[in-house]
């Protein structure tokens, strides 16, 4: 502990330009660290919401054609916007871990179903259910609590190297690491040999990577952040080491979900992923960035209650849209229920004349959105 807060105070003090404005304070960067991470998962929702119009409307113009080839998708110039607010999203999804801690931007992510629900009852003209009020609620209050007593302990110059390094050497991370690591291993082994279609050990697998994916998100933001803020970090190797890590943990993120939702329905998939990806997230930081330093017992338990509520919330809202079979005129007044944010995926259904495309989430995040091809 030592050694790390020594580490993170000589890395503020030595090398760094003194700034000629004034420095955020601590808890003025968790507030727009967790603003920033609303505003992604809104445009997140808006994006899936959007290319869902885009597919829908090409699926409609496709039966209206007798003859030819139905365009594709990607000339819809619809569906592309979609994607530029999705990437928008996920951009302020990333730029939240340079401000905020992992514990708080991870089950802020619960913003995407909340979003969902009010795009569904604002623009798809749906009737607003007594699930979704008290979901909403259950979420609001949850994420206030989570923002109110998180720890405000955050680098004001962002990560630096040296700093990450202090982290790395803590033997509860190392230890920690190595559990977790032997858990993934035996899980996919037994997943593996024994043929189970388990959705609770599939989402478990793609959880753990998840914080992963977490843990090395923060650490390239928080070095981006301090190289904008003129402690520059591009000659550190482990700038590059995370890079690699935050790619190849978050495909394998995807892989692993997208096989849990082509085999099972969202309302399962997502609150299960969102409770066991937030959890995961929590610890990860808990252990490697020392989140919870400083934060007393009630603060604690008040930070535990408020997640306790965002997961309750997002079960409410996705029982509230759980929906019958798709019938094939394919109605716009289901909304897509999305867990929090990752990247895009492609998982088969096991139907040859569908596909389905996912979107799930920072990390972190799943959209089920089936149609022909």
């Amino acid at each position: 502990m030592e050694e790390i807060n020594a580490t993170l105070t000589t890395s503020v003090s030595v090398g760094t330009p003194t700034p000629t404005h004034r420095r955020l304070t601590d808890s003025e960067a968790v507030l727009i660290g967790s603003a920033i991470a609303i505003g992604g998962n809104v445009l997140i929702s808006v994006a899936l919401n959007t290319q869902r119009y885009a597919h829908v409307k090409q699926q409609s113009n496709a039966r209206l054609q007798v003859k030819g080839r139905p365009q594709s998708y990607l000339r819809n110039w619809i569906w592309w916007i979609g994607l530029l607010l999705m990437v928008s999203g996920e951009l302020g999804n990333f730029a939240a871990y340079s401000f905020a801690p992992a514990s708080v931007v991870a089950p802020l992510g619960m913003t995407t179903v909340l979003a969902n629900a009010a795009i569904a009852v604002i623009f798809l003209k749906e009737i607003i259910r007594g699930n979704d009020v008290i979901g909403a609620f259950m979420a609001i209050i949850g994420a206030f609590l989570i923002v109110n007593f998180c720890s405000k302990d955050e680098p004001s110059l962002g990560l630096t190297g040296p700093v990450l390094i202090g982290y790395l050497r803590q033997p509860i991370l190392i230890t920690y690491l190595t559990i977790e690591l032997i858990a993934v291993v035996m899980m996919w082994y037994i997943r593996e040999t024994k043929q189970l279609e388990s959705v609770v050990l599939t989402l478990l697998i793609s959880s753990v990577i998840g914080s992963w994916t977490v843990i090395s998100a923060k650490a390239v933001a928080g070095m981006l952040r301090a190289t904008f803020q003129g402690n520059g970090q591009f000659a550190q190797p482990l700038l590059y080491i995370m890079l690699v890590v935050l790619l190849v943990t978050a495909v394998l993120q995807i892989k692993f979900l997208n096989q849990a939702m082509a085999t099972n329905p969202a309302t399962v998939v997502v609150p299960t992923n969102f409770v066991f990806f937030t959890v995961s997230a929590i610890i990860g930081g808990v252990v490697f960035y020392q989140e919870f330093r400083g934060l007393g017992l009630l603060e604690i338990v008040m930070f535990c209650v408020g997640c306790c509520l965002c997961f309750a919330g997002v079960r409410f809202i996705t029982l509230a849209h759980e929906v019958a079979p798709r019938r094939e005129s394919q109605d716009l007044a289901a909304p897509y229920i999305s867990a929090p944010p990752t990247l895009f995926g492609v998982a088969d259904d096991n139907n040859s004349d569908r596909f389905v495309l996912i979107h799930s989430r920072e990390s972190s995040p799943a959209r089920h959105d089936s149609f022909d091809r």
